[in-house]
């Protein structure tokens, strides 16, 4: 319940300002008694740190009022204008705000904890690090609202408007976005994990980073938006429209897609490698840049002129795979297993290759300058005419590793295994190089 000092400098404020409907002994003397104050002018008031728990202000005046950390739980604000009101830091948990014009209010910090929000215009509104867990905002507008890093966990969201809106590393897990109108929207580094979002509308929308793990978007519209790096593991994407979609490093693990799921070639193959893989598969030629293809077993398979530049292929089995002339610059090949692979040419500039199994491997003429292959396993591996420059085999395993005329210029070969590695014409090896080498086990032919 309100404390009665807060009640009293309502009072007063109603009592001072002109034309009030509500201004007689008698008047007064009842809305002491019921806490009602529905309809009257408080426009501009100062009511900051005030204790209004549980007292009706329905359509009541309050545009550019202060309401700064006030407490406002249970307090019921249907049907009022609190357009540019400031509420920074309230508490307003389980609080009435059906149908209440918020627009471009100042709401940073508050609390609307279960709150009804039905129908509120939001528009423009500041809810920067709000709390609107559990709350009731089926039809809400809140467009070009900024929810940079706001708490909607397990709200109801239905049929929403956040067009424009800002929601930046917002915490929308659970909550149901059925019919929800994201359009233009910033979504980077949202959460919506188990989010309902069936029917959306997130077209153009910015989801760079964002989780969306096991989220509902049966018949949603995400063409021309941004998907860049998020995780669609186990998502439902049946009936989802995804034409002209950035799905660059996008996992695609476990997602459900069917007849109606509009989707390019290009991520189809790619959902398809993940989730089925592609063992002795024909792939020559497949352009997979940025790919996601974490995981995938696509061994055996015939990947020659391929295009993987940039691509994830962390953990996926490569073994005995044809990848002649493949194209695997700045790729992550870490922890994959390419034992006996052919990669005769192959361009693996700048790519991570540490922890990598590459026993028995062809690699003759490949490019690997600049690339990483901390504690990679080269066993018997072919790097004749090689191009290692800036290459870092720190800890790497090297025996009986063929290196004749590969460029070593600037090499990291700190801590690496090299008995029985056989060099010879090597560009960037110094006579001081040449003994240090020999004394770890080296062998120098012509």
């Amino acid at each position: 319940m309100a404390n009665q000092e807060s009640l009293d400098k309502l009072q007063k404020l109603i009592q001072g300002t002109t034309n009030q409907t509500i201004n007689n002994a008698e008047q007064t003397s009842n809305q002491k008694l019921t806490n009602n104050f529905s309809g009257v002018n408080l426009e501009s008031a100062d009511l900051s740190m005030s204790d209004l728990d549980d007292i009706n202000l329905s359509e009541t005046i309050l545009r550019g009022a202060y309401l700064l950390c006030a407490n406002l739980k249970r307090t019921n604000f249907s049907n009022s204008d609190l357009s540019d009101a400031n509420l920074s830091g309230a508490i307003m948990w389980f609080a009435n705000f059906s149908k209440v014009n918020l627009k471009g209010a100042d709401l940073r910090g508050t609390s609307f904890r279960g709150a009804n929000l039905k129908g509120a215009n939001l528009e423009g509104a500041n809810l920067w690090r709000s709390n609107i867990t559990d709350a009731e905002l089926i039809q809400g507008n809140l467009t070009n609202a900024n929810l940079t890093r706001a708490n909607l966990r397990n709200s109801n969201l239905t049929n929403a408007n956040f067009s424009y809106a800002e929601l930046n590393d917002a915490n929308l897990n659970e909550a149901n976005l059925t019919g929800a109108n994201f359009s233009h929207a910033n979504l980077r580094d949202v959460t919506l994990k188990d989010a309902n979002l069936k029917d959306a509308n997130l077209s153009y929308v910015n989801l760079v980073g964002s989780q969306l793990n096991r989220a509902n978007l049966e018949g949603a519209n995400l063409e021309g938006a941004n998907l860049y790096c998020s995780n669609f593991t186990d998502a439902n994407l049946n009936h989802t429209k995804l034409r002209n979609t950035d799905l660059n490093q996008v996992n695609l693990r476990g997602v459900k897609i069917n007849h109606g799921t509009e989707l390019d070639n290009k991520w189809y193959l790619v959902w398809d490698l993940v989730n089925h893989g592609a063992y002795g598969r024909n792939l020559s030629g497949v352009n997979l840049e940025n790919a996601d293809l974490k995981g995938a077993n696509i061994g055996s398979a015939n990947l020659t002129n391929a295009n993987l530049k940039s691509a994830n292929l962390r953990y996926a089995n490569l073994s005995n795979a044809n990848l002649t002339n493949i194209q695997l610059s700045n790729a992550n090949l870490t922890d994959i297993n390419l034992i006996k692979a052919n990669l005769y040419n192959a361009n693996m500039q700048g790519a991570n290759l540490s922890n990598t199994l590459l026993f028995n491997s062809i690699m003759t003429g490949a490019l690997l300058n600049q690339a990483k292959l901390l504690k990679a396993q080269l066993c018997d591996a072919e790097l004749s005419n090689a191009n290692l420059m800036m290459a870092n085999l720190m800890n790497a395993n090297l025996k009986n590793a063929k290196l004749l005329g590969a460029d070593l210029r600037k090499i990291n070969l700190e801590g690496a295994e090299l008995d029985g590695a056989i060099f010879g014409n090597n560009i960037g090896i110094s006579e001081a190089m040449k003994q240090e080498l020999i004394k770890r086990g080296a062998v120098f032919q012509g």
